[in-house]
């Protein structure tokens, strides 16, 4: 039998068949809605014949009627309590009193709650917080800084020391503005129950009898209350406990029950049974049944936290199918967040469901489309215009354009209203945002001005709502925009039938009604004030996210469903057969030891004001009252690290408890098991899975397709030597990264940036004999910028130190230039030019030609008649200072300073000049200009590869084509199937890490 039957037969065998307190006389307080909902089932079961039922109401409700007061909205007391303070405080800025009046108000509810001398408590503060300000210079306390006699504190000191100042001010002001209204909130109600409890309840003719059940933790407030009545026959406690933790002073989840039984006194921890006559009625006392009743325990850890949430729909399916649905289950989630996926995973079969617990506003699809909208506004930059006027233009950061034009409710209005790209020669029609997209890419447009976004919109209603921008001391704007959003969403939401959605959207649109009247009705009170601060955006999206934070949906259901999902808290007073407990993670259950208080710890200790250490005890009894009449019982949490941010992966300490402790004591009618998750059949599988793609007649064919056609470039050749498997998916399947647009310029994009230049300079300056001054080398610089870069601005941040590194690089690299051009009498013969040649190989019977080529940055000759290859590089080069086996380094090597990878690309420029045959008695030399290196050491890094002593001609093309020949060879070798390299330090700067999991 339940808690609640068992009150529920107690209360009606006292009180049916009495006529001096029938049952229509009788209160019966429980703690939340979702029980008394429950216990009136259980009353109406009992009742044979139709009778008046008792006043059922949770202890909320009966607080604010039985106080005569109205609690009032989160808004109306926000903007309250800042009427306060700036009667206090002139300078009080709304924007800095929004970061903390949700955390003030929350402190004044627990005041309250707790009925702590509010007198007492804040002089404390006060005096703590003129302990801070005590400076050893003058052995006193250094007073506030104003107008008259500055000290050198800055603005935010002032304001944070003169809060507390004036919070005692602040506190009976606000009780005196709310009670002129007649509203309260929470804890301001049980205060002035507490405080008047004999003239409202006591005396109270209307309260003839009051039963409070299934109550722990009291505040202060609800002892008092509870203990006036309880003092006469007016009142009863019936507590839900079980001896197992009430009798252990060890046991924290019997904390507050054994305060109440053995110092404070409380009654109702006797046994008691129905009125003399009614012997049917069942006891209601301490019980034992958390070690007499036989129960099934599990704890099952699991890697991830959505996994969870699969697990439990498996197993509800599984009781199902053992007890033909006949027990009730409860699946409780001690994160909040997974209540979704949790639903989601239930089976279809499951429709008799009942949820008591409402669905965060934060978590929808609606809320990441108003926070992208936010964060686009917060980080719009304004940049001065072309022609250097002082004017400046506002543009919005690409990624947060780019997430919205990418978010689900506007990808459906594009399709919705078939937005299609503006007509292109010689393209195909395409949806407009993912040409707006390219279009961001190609442009390299990293910040986007307002007309230019409506531009490429097409004059789309849309985009005038999404990319208008708002005044930051506007708050109408904003609401304007959103209020237009809601409406040109309508037809998204009508087509999606997505029902919770839909109700975001309606619950959304409440909000946002009441802010704004809130905020028209605060503007019309205080225009006549004008050095009044005004609500500035960010103070409006500061308020907005609190009470969107505290807005949830609620789900209507049956109370009496055979499962239920709900948290810690709302299964006060219930039971089940079947537990299911989801993030059994220490740091979770209970939370970690976090208070969001002005008040310091051992100020709150002093004055008695709960801690953690109660909150951890209200935790543990919740959870241990839960088990008392289960039968079955499954633990869940997550074995990652990274599941939860305040998490380390390991069980709650609860559930230690339970295993070392609980079990012990139940002298064998408790079953613990630790069972494994199997997640998928076959053979037993390893974390590091081995990569490789054996080399099939298709693939082989891919590759000489590849080879003949494209060619082997000294990139491709690299790739091969250190990684195959990179070479696989880079070169034949031709996996890419997907293009982004970065307001950063990268390292490659420098060194891309950098070689432009030099090859306009050599190209339209040097190799004309045109002189390379300073100015010339500024001008070019700026242009392949320009051409490059698009959008990109070069005024901030990164940029601008990239922007001078490159001017000072180019600079002293053209004066060094300069130098040795009139030293060595260098020639420039030619920039960017590809060298091409064809390369019989034999492959398994087979001869391919193989196009083996390169593109060298600049080929000059010095006076002497040597012919040099030259490749910029434009980050530090190293190379080998040794070479033993020129072959097999040639082949096979490959480090992380890539040393190999640049004598390789060398040693093939120099082939196919030579092959070329163009310069036949020329010596030739290949050979790097590094950047980064030139200034302290300035020289001209050459290759040292050679195949005789005289580097002879012939030799060289030959030996190479030798190991040419073997590299390919060995690209075909069916024995040798493409694999990931052994070498993990190759993989640091890969792009297919993710796919082979080493990313």
């Amino acid at each position: 039998m339940t808690f609640l039957q068992q009150t529920a037969s107690y209360i009606y065998a006292k009180h049916s068949a009495t006529v001096q307190q029938p049952l229509d006389h009788v209160w019966v307080i429980l703690p939340t809605r979702r029980a008394v909902s429950v216990f009136e089932q259980e009353l109406a079961l009992l009742a044979d014949r139709p009778m008046l039922a008792p006043h059922m109401v949770a202890v909320d409700d009966f607080i604010t009627e039985a106080a005569g007061v109205q609690l009032i909205d989160n808004v109306s007391l926000l903007f309250e309590l800042y009427d306060v303070f700036l009667e206090l405080d002139k300078k009080i800025e709304f924007e800095q009193f929004v970061g903390w009046a949700s955390v003030l108000l929350n402190d004044l509810d627990r005041i309250d709650q707790y009925r702590i001398d509010p007198n007492y408590l804040f002089e404390y503060l006060t005096e703590a917080k003129a302990i801070e300000r005590w400076t050893p210079e003058n052995h006193q306390y250094t007073p506030l800084p104003d107008s008259r006699t500055p000290d050198g504190r800055t603005p935010a000191v002032s304001n944070y020391f003169g809060l507390f100042s004036n919070l005692k001010a602040a506190y009976y002001s606000l009780r005196k503005r709310l009670l002129a209204n007649g509203l309260a909130y929470r804890g301001m109600a049980y205060r002035l129950l507490a405080d008047e409890i004999r003239l409202r309840v006591l005396d109270n003719p209307d309260y003839e009898k009051i039963y409070f059940v299934g109550f722990n933790a009291l505040t202060a407030s609800e002892e008092h209350i509870i203990r006036v009545l309880t003092n006469t026959t007016k009142a009863e406690l019936i507590w839900d406990t079980d001896s197992y933790y009430l009798d252990d002073p060890e046991q924290e989840a019997g904390y507050f029950l054994r305060q109440y039984k053995n110092q404070k006194g409380f009654p109702g921890f006797k046994n008691r049974t129905g009125h003399v006559g009614q012997g049917e009625a069942a006891s209601v006392g301490v019980g034992n049944q958390l070690t007499t009743t036989p129960k099934h325990m599990r704890m099952v850890g699991v890697p991830t936290a959505s996994l969870q949430a699969k697990v439990a729909g498996q197993l509800v399916d599984q009781f199902d199918a053992t007890d033909n649905g006949t027990s009730r289950t409860v699946v409780v989630l001690a994160d909040e967040t997974l209540l979704i996926p949790v639903l989601y995973s239930l089976n279809e079969s499951v429709v008799d469901l009942n949820v008591t617990m409402g669905l965060s506003l934060r978590n929808s699809l609606l809320f990441t489309l108003i926070d992208t909208l936010f964060e686009m506004q917060r980080t719009l930059m304004e940049f001065k215009t072309t022609d250097g006027k002082v004017d400046k233009t506002p543009k919005f950061h690409h990624r947060q354009v780019v997430k919205l034009l990418n978010h689900p409710f506007v990808r459906q209005y594009e399709k919705i209203h078939g937005l299609m790209a503006p007509d292109r020669e010689n393209e195909l029609p395409r949806p407009l945002l993912d040409w707006i997209l390219s279009e961001v890419v190609t442009g390299k447009r990293a910040y986007l001005g307002e007309h230019e976004l409506l531009d490429l919109g097409q004059g789309d209603a849309l985009f005038g709502v999404l990319f208008k921008r708002w005044r930051p001391a506007h708050p109408a704007d904003a609401i304007e925009a959103l209020f237009s959003l809601i409406d040109l969403l309508r037809e998204v939401y009508r087509d999606s039938q997505d029902t919770i959605e839909i109700e975001y959207l309606y619950l959304f649109f409440s909000l946002l009604k009441q802010l704004e009247t809130t905020l028209n009705r605060q503007a019309e009170t205080t225009r006549s004030v004008s050095s009044r601060p005004m609500v500035t955006v960010r103070s409006f999206q500061q308020f907005l996210y609190e009470l969107i934070r505290q807005t949830t949906i609620p789900f209507t259901s049956e109370g009496d469903s055979r499962v239920q999902l709900m948290g810690l808290l709302e299964t006060r007073t219930l039971d089940f057969e079947r537990v299911i407990i989801l993030s059994a993670n220490e740091g979770v259950l209970p939370q970690s030891r976090r208070m969001n208080s002005l008040i310091p710890f051992d100020i709150a200790i002093e004055v008695g004001l709960p801690t953690y250490r109660e909150q951890e005890a209200v935790t543990a009894y919740h959870l241990y009252r839960l088990l008392q009449r289960a039968s079955d019982v499954t633990f869940l949490y997550t074995t990652t690290a990274d599941a939860y941010g305040n998490s380390k992966g390991e069980p709650s300490r609860f559930l230690r408890q339970i295993e070392h402790e609980l079990v012990q004591a139940a002298n064998g009618n408790i079953h613990f098991s630790k069972p494994l998750i199997r997640v998928a059949d076959g053979d037993a599988r390893t974390d590091a899975v081995v990569l490789s793609v054996p080399k099939t007649q298709t693939i082989r064919e891919a590759l000489k397709t590849y080879l003949t056609q494209k060619g082997l470039y000294p990139t491709a050749l690299n790739h091969f030597v250190a990684c195959s498997m990179r070479f696989y998916f880079e070169r034949l399947v031709q996996i890419r990264e997907e293009e982004e647009v970065d307001d950063r310029i990268d390292s490659a994009e420098f060194g891309t940036w950098l070689h432009n230049t030099m090859e306009n300079l050599d190209k339209n300056y040097r190799m004309l004999d045109l002189p390379v001054t300073p100015d010339v080398v500024q001008l070019v610089l700026e242009t392949e910028y320009r051409n490059l870069m698009g959008g990109r601005v070069a005024d901030t941040g990164y940029n601008l130190l990239f922007y001078q590194l490159a001017k000072d690089l180019m600079q002293a690299f053209q004066t060094y230039q300069n130098k040795e051009t009139l030293e060595k009498g260098i020639r420039v013969l030619a920039t960017e030019r590809t060298l091409l040649t064809y390369l019989p190989v034999d492959i398994g019977g087979e001869i391919i030609q193989v196009k083996i080529g390169g593109k060298i940055d600049r080929l000059e000759q010095l006076a002497d008649g040597t012919v040099r290859i030259v490749d910029y590089k434009s980050g530090v080069v190293k190379l080998p200072t040794k070479i033993d086996n020129l072959a097999e380094s040639l082949t096979t090597l490959a480090d992380k300073d890539n040393k190999w990878e640049k004598i390789r690309q060398l040693w093939l420029y120099k082939y196919l000049i030579l092959k070329e045959n163009q310069y036949p008695t020329a010596p030739v030399e290949a050979g790097f200009y590094s950047l980064r290196t030139f200034q302290k050491e300035p020289q001209f890094l050459t290759n040292r590869v050679a195949f005789s002593d005289d580097n002879d001609r012939e030799t060289y093309i030959a030996e190479t084509e030798v190991l040419l020949s073997q590299m390919v060879q060995r690209m075909f070798d069916t024995a040798q199937p493409f694999g990931m390299t052994d070498n993990i330090e190759t993989c640091k700067y890969c792009n297919y890490t993710k796919i082979c999991g080493r990313g």
